[in-house]
């Protein structure tokens, strides 16, 4: 039994995986739990909470419900873990890069996570509980909008994530920005010298 925390040490090598891998079972079991007291104690009633609503609502399709009632709930949970296949491999280059990377990463990887447990192991839909809003504001053209946000502390944890991420995801856009404009400018001379 005292092997296991040397084996865990060992299995995770650096600091930075090492405290990716507290963060992102730490942020999933903060929303499963979460998710769990919704369930037993919210129900169908609403909770005022300051200005915050706590009541539970069920997301069978994507982001903001989006599809709804057209996709069935296989192809939303093969589609839900493609994304966390595909955060998890591009994750492997960049862990290491910062504490702040591992984090974010962490954070949208057990937000993506939670959402998915939740497709998967809760009648196949994801259990937000949090409201806010009414926003009412109106678009450039005029039309009156009103939006009411429901969410969970996986998209909280995925939101964050995203935000702990976007200098990196900045900086790789210019890079690959720059990269663009090496080679069109290569490509512009060549063309140029053959005719």
């Amino acid at each position: 039994m005292s092997q296991f925390p040397a084996r865990l040490r060992q299995s995770t090598g650096r600091e930075p995986l090492r405290m990716a891998t507290c963060v992102a079972v730490a942020a999933f079991l903060v929303d499963w739990a979460t998710k769990s007291w919704a369930l037993n104690t919210v129900h169908d009633a609403t909770l005022p909470l300051g200005s915050l609503v706590l009541g539970v609502a069920r997301n069978d399709a994507f982001v903001f419900s989006s599809g709804t009632g057209r996709v069935p709930p296989a192809v939303i949970a093969a589609a839900r873990l493609l994304v966390l296949i595909a955060v998890l491999f591009v994750s492997r280059h960049f862990i290491f890069a910062s504490r702040r990377c591992a984090v974010g990463l962490a954070l949208l990887t057990a937000g993506g996570l939670g959402n998915a447990a939740d497709v998967m192991f809760r009648d196949g839909a994801v259990v937000d509980f949090i409201g806010a809003g009414p926003f009412a504001f109106s678009w450039p053209g005029g039309e009156p909008v009103h939006l009411t946000l429901v969410f969970n502390i996986a998209d909280v944890a995925i939101l964050v994530g995203l935000g702990l991420l976007a200098p990196m995801i900045q900086q790789l856009a210019i890079a690959a920005q720059h990269q663009l404009l090496i080679r069109a400018r290569a490509l512009a001379r060549r063309l140029a010298a053959g005719t």
